[in-house]
């Protein structure tokens, strides 16, 4: 609108001076209008430039939020690490062994007790002794009678690794064996430390 109304000014400044001669001065104020109408619209191009760069800034993303092919955060919840532990070795299995009470085992620790072979085997005078609730857990070697050895039967507690003198005696039995003294009372489990595997329950009251 201001540009309209300043033609119009100019148009009547212009009629008028024809009027009245004054063609010069018409000439001198149409282009006085003309450039203060150009340097205006440039001042308001500039203005609109500086507008422009002050805005661009504001328009950037923020620095935490997530652009292209950056990480997002994620809510899924990661499953909790489930640590397995090692279950015990099993047990050889084991045939059977006969026991047979050559005096009151059930009734005193340190009682002796026959063992025979059903598979009628060649085996050594070494037996293991275990308690019957942890039978991977040997207590002690029990050593058999062995004939013309006053010193035997008897029993070699277990305490870790060790150096144990045996004699190399073997047979196909029966075996004599001794009860270690002062066992406490319960079950227990012989075995055979030679040859196919074969073991018994004892029990000490």
């Amino acid at each position: 609108m201001p540009e309209l109304q300043e033609d119009l000014q100019a148009l009547a400044d212009r009629r008028a001076a024809e009027s009245t001669g004054d063609f010069d001065s018409v000439l001198t104020t149409a282009k006085t209008r003309k450039r203060r109408r150009t340097a205006g619209l440039t001042v308001i191009g500039a203005a609109a430039v500086v507008g422009a760069v002050a805005i661009v800034p504001t328009l950037r993303p923020a620095s935490n939020t997530p652009v292209a092919e950056s990480p997002v955060p994620t809510t899924a919840v990661v499953p909790p690490q489930v640590s397995t532990m090692p279950s015990a070795p099993k047990l050889p299995k084991a045939g059977l062994l006969g026991l047979k009470a050559a005096k009151s085992v059930t009734t005193l620790a340190g009682g002796q007790f026959v063992a025979t072979f059903p598979d009628k085997q060649v085996r050594a005078v070494t037996f293991s002794l275990a308690s019957a609730s942890q039978p991977e857990k040997s207590l002690y070697t029990l050593v058999a009678k062995i004939p013309g050895d006053p010193t035997t039967p008897y029993a070699i507690r277990m305490t870790g690794e060790m150096g144990i003198a045996i004699p190399s005696f073997s047979s196909a039995g029966p075996y004599t064996l001794g009860m270690p003294k002062g066992l406490p009372a319960g079950s227990y489990r012989v075995c055979t430390l030679s040859g196919a595997l074969l073991c018994g329950l004892v029990t000490v009251s």
